[in-house]
């Protein structure tokens, strides 16, 4: 590529990015105005995991910011409602019918004397989750005023923020769902494995999945694990609550007729009222190991790219109307030596 001002190069030298993709700066965003990625005459600086990671839960950083640490500004539009429109509607609505479809199967299959219980677990907590992310999601396609892109450092519109919420909080919901199920519940030669157990505890996941990473390219911010951690709060609080109260899980085959033991907890291993001293360290192992295990590893999905880079560099840049094309787009940033190699 053409260095157009070396200065601006030595200005970036100055951050410590030696192309090696690590670091850029010592404890501030990169000093570059955050208008739009035509501001930089040459590729905007490679940003390592450690030092992302620190920048995004710095108080300073907004929940959704739209700033990226390389001094480019995401681009709303391409980045939640990638065109061409009509086949990311198709998509997102063919999605949205399959998890609908998973749902509408597990309930009507569902024992009729349990449909009350049906919302007490977390397997449906979940797909409840992800068909409201497809809904949010479909809505701000199909919004030109939700895709419009703010002013510089605004938050995007309301609508925009609702389904970002809502993917960084589907995603490691649908993870720990299939994790719990395959390594816990599932007993290989004993569980029958239905379409119900497959759609639920397999499916709804790829679906956020493609949408999220495959379709669009919707970024996970650090900061969103509070959302995650609240849910995952939630849960062990309605535990608490329904097995003080004796609210059980429903009438079903095989229980005893004691309807407040073991058997009828929602979840054997939290059983507070006859073990909550171990129904206690499972419930803090949760929050605070696995949770942010499979947080961490959205997270860092949601930066890969290419070359087995943890940059972001597949994230789409925002470009002024009249600057030049989106030569940064899934670029290999930071590779300064590369470049000069290639006599780009």
């Amino acid at each position: 590529m053409d260095y157009h001002d070396n200065d601006d190069r030595d200005a970036f030298d100055e951050h410590g990015d030696d192309g090696d993709g690590i670091e850029v700066g010592a404890d501030d965003v990169v000093g570059v105005e955050k208008s739009s990625s035509n501001n930089f005459d040459i590729d905007p600086p490679s940003i390592g995991c450690c030092y992302r990671l620190r920048q995004e839960l710095k108080c300073s950083y907004d929940f959704f910011s739209l700033d990226e640490l390389n001094g480019t500004v995401l681009n709303i539009s391409k980045t939640f409602a990638p065109t061409p429109i009509l086949w990311t509607v198709l998509a997102r609505v063919i999605l949205a019918g399959l998890a609908i479809g998973a749902m509408v199967y597990s309930i009507v299959n569902y024992p009729a004397e349990n449909r009350w219980i049906w919302m007490g677990f977390l397997t449906h907590w979940t797909v409840v989750t992800t068909i409201a992310y497809f809904a949010l999601i479909l809505a701000v396609t199909l919004s030109p005023h939700a895709l419009e892109q703010p002013a510089n450092g605004e938050s995007p519109s309301v609508l925009v923020r609702l389904a970002w919420a809502f993917y960084s909080l589907s995603l490691p919901m649908n993870i720990l769902v299939v994790l719990l199920y395959w390594t816990l519940d599932y007993k290989p030669g004993e569980t029958v494995i239905t379409f119900q157990v497959i759609s639920l505890h397999a499916v709804t996941c790829l679906l956020v999945f493609i949408d999220g990473n495959v379709l669009s390219t919707i970024p996970i911010r650090f900061k969103h694990i509070l959302l995650v951690e609240g849910v995952a709060l939630l849960l062990v609080i309605w535990t608490v609550i329904n097995d003080l109260a004796g609210i059980g899980d429903g009438k079903w085959e095989g229980e005893d007729a004691d309807q407040n033991n073991g058997d009828d907890k929602l979840y054997s291993v939290l059983n507070w009222s006859d073990s909550p001293g171990r129904a206690a360290i499972i419930s803090v192992i949760v929050i605070f190991v696995v949770n942010p295990f499979i947080f961490s590893l959205c997270w860092t999905m949601s930066i890969w790219s290419r070359w087995l880079k943890c940059d972001g560099s597949r994230r789409r840049i925002y470009q002024e109307e009249g600057s030049k094309a989106d030569s940064y787009q899934g670029s290999d940033y930071g590779d300064d030596k590369d470049d000069v190699e290639e006599g780009r």
